[in-house]
């Protein structure tokens, strides 16, 4: 199995820990709720959508050993969370607290259960309403997840 296969899966793994207790203030536990490569299809809330958005390889004088790579994969997150206001500080912060949720779940692992070196997170929450979608907080993820690969394996 491809390691960047294992590290999607181990992303979505992690999300679907955020299940509304303790720490967490959302539940993303459902089965259905945090899907690899799908649209947002709006029929449950709230949602996560991962995807690739791309991988770089490169080789570092002094840091990376002949034998392997250096990788960066890209990974996007965006997430779906319903408000019940239409202030547009309240989705503001509904969205902050689902980005909060996310940050916690993923940085418990940044190895990503041994798949990764460690991984690096941007957010962006906006207000559905700027997407015809009132009512709801987009929360964007923008992820680095760096990672070694062994030449030719």
């Amino acid at each position: 199995m491809a390691r960047e296969r294992s590290i999607l899966e181990r992303i979505k793994n992690r999300i679907e820990t955020v299940n509304g207790s303790g720490s967490f203030t959302y539940d993303l536990s459902g089965a259905d709720q945090v899907k690899i490569g799908a649209k947002f299809s709006g029929d449950r809330l709230p949602s996560a959508y991962i995807y690739t958005t791309g991988i770089t390889t490169e080789q570092v004088a002094g840091r990376t050993t002949l034998v392997n790579y250096d990788r960066t994969m890209s990974v996007s997150v965006e997430l779906f969370v319903g408000a019940n206001s239409a202030d547009p500080g309240e989705v503001h912060l509904v969205g902050m607290d689902a980005a909060s949720d996310i940050m916690i779940a993923l940085e418990n692992d940044r190895t990503l259960n041994g798949n990764a070196n460690d991984l690096e997170i941007a957010m962006a929450t906006f207000d559905g309403e700027e997407f015809d979608m009132p009512g709801i907080a987009v929360v964007v993820c923008q992820m680095q997840v760096t990672y070694s690969e062994t030449a030719g394996a």
